[in-house]
């Protein structure tokens, strides 16, 4: 069978009058390592339906495992707190906690070894200080044993617990109540964080919205892609507001979010892009072109830099929940904001070989 090179779509065609999609052809060289197939494949649809570059912060690869498995959920926007990359010997009770790929509480005994390097540590005991904050991990459940805990439902907008059962092999992990109770809690695993959703006829200007979402136990069976708000501003409770989760999306994402979570059969895109929140090019990302067929990876924060400036043709990014304690955070707000003038389209016919630092090579049909 014979490949389509890279950047070889027809954009003389109109966006739906190419009836039938184009085949991925590029991806990064690890990319199932990081991404079911399946899902590249979403993204990559996704990516030409809507005409939008789609940028994806790299997910802990051993999260792969667990989506669509009964008894485990993707994280939510009602928690930050991280997921381990190993799993961990527990010396208290000489058994192997099997929590690589999951969210943990970093404060269980052992789960300092669950992170791969110190940096990753520290972060997740930073987000563990602001998830438990939050209010929404419940701390005074106990077992007597394995099915018997001290409380078979968990307090209202308190969702989460720790698994500390006796014997547990996942000893450490988080867990969610999702409305049936705790002996039906489910284990949380990575999600896919987007880092941007680009249209591609104006990259340069990058416009967001800010939003205020209800914290719900429920929240990701009943969200259809995007959490309910709880009711209008002016009519919501001092609780209800202290439970808030702030989000902040740009005018395609809620399409795109969609459209992914029904291609992939898992919600897996949760919450708003990465860039409408900070400020900061120190990620890795997976890029999927508006042309349906190239993937690639950027590895480093001057190669995403790069892809920003030239082929976004100059996109800034926003900072509205402040990347250091001494930063202000802006409120919520309720409408459209935007950085970045209007100037004509990004560099859509660009092959991956041509864009500084993008790690690709062609997939065998």
């Amino acid at each position: 069978m014979t490949r389509m090179p890279a950047g070889t779509y027809d954009y003389s065609k109109p966006l739906q009058g190419q009836m039938v999609a184009p085949t991925l052809c590029t991806h990064a060289p690890d990319a199932d390592r990081v991404m079911r197939r399946h899902d590249q494949r979403a993204f990559a649809y996704t990516a030409w339906w809507f005409h939008v570059f789609i940028l994806v912060r790299r997910s802990n690869p051993a999260s792969i495992r667990y989506i669509g498995q009964t008894g485990f959920i993707p994280k939510g926007p009602d928690t930050k707190a991280k997921t381990a990359q190993n799993n961990v010997h527990i010396k208290e009770t000489g058994w192997v906690s099997n929590v690589a790929g999951l969210v943990c509480n970093p404060h269980a005994p052992g789960m300092s070894s669950a992170y791969a390097t110190p940096k990753k540590n520290a972060s997740a005991l930073k987000e563990w200080k602001k998830f438990e904050a939050s209010g929404r991990h419940c701390n005074d459940l106990t077992w007597s044993d394995e099915k018997t805990p001290s409380r078979f439902y968990l307090p209202s907008g308190q969702p989460f617990f720790t698994d500390t059962r006796p014997g547990t092999n996942r000893f450490g992990a988080l867990m969610k109540d999702t409305g049936r109770g705790v002996l039906h809690a489910s284990y949380i695993h990575g999600d896919y964080d987007l880092f941007a959703v680009v249209p591609a006829d104006n990259p340069g200007m990058n416009i967001v919205v800010s939003e205020q979402h209800a914290s719900s136990p429920w929240s990701h069976l009943n969200r259809a892609g995007k959490t309910p708000a709880a009711t209008e501003e002016a009519d919501k409770t001092a609780a209800q507001k202290a439970e808030e989760i702030p989000n902040f999306r740009g005018q395609k994402f809620i399409d795109v979010q969609n459209m992914l979570n029904g291609r992939m059969g898992v919600n897996m895109v949760l919450h708003g892009s990465q860039e409408k929140a900070v400020n900061s090019f120190d990620e890795e990302v997976d890029v999927f072109m508006p042309n349906g067929m190239d993937s690639f990876s950027l590895l480093t924060e001057a190669d995403l830099r790069s892809f920003y400036d030239t082929v976004l043709r100059r996109r800034k990014l926003h900072n509205f929940m402040a990347g250091h304690a001494s930063e202000a955070r802006q409120g919520h707000f309720g409408s459209w904001q935007k950085v970045g003038a209007a100037n004509g389209p990004g560099l859509i016919q660009i092959s991956p070989r041509d864009i500084v630092g993008a790690n690709f090579i062609q997939i065998a049909n």
